[in-house]
């Protein structure tokens, strides 16, 4: 099934990248286009690397890779 249309991208793509290593909708932008055209399919696509990345770390996402602006306080 296509997730996104406007760059032919389907949901086989977008997990192949997933299994890859790619853990955001921008790895997935730079990669294959998907959700920088008209921005229809991003939602969809996002939901798509949520449930892939879920179920690829036993239902829990991995951590994220932004750090805080403001270290945390104890």
């Amino acid at each position: 099934m296509y997730v996104c249309v406007c760059n032919a991208v389907t949901e086989r793509t977008l997990l192949e990248l997933v299994d890859e290593g790619c853990t955001t909708i921008a790895e997935l932008q730079s990669r294959i286009g998907v959700a920088d055209c008209c921005g229809t399919c991003h939602d969809h696509a996002a939901e798509l690397l949520d449930q892939a990345l879920k179920d690829a770390h036993g239902g829990l996402l991995p951590p994220s890779r932004i750090l805080p602006r403001l270290p945390v306080m104890a």
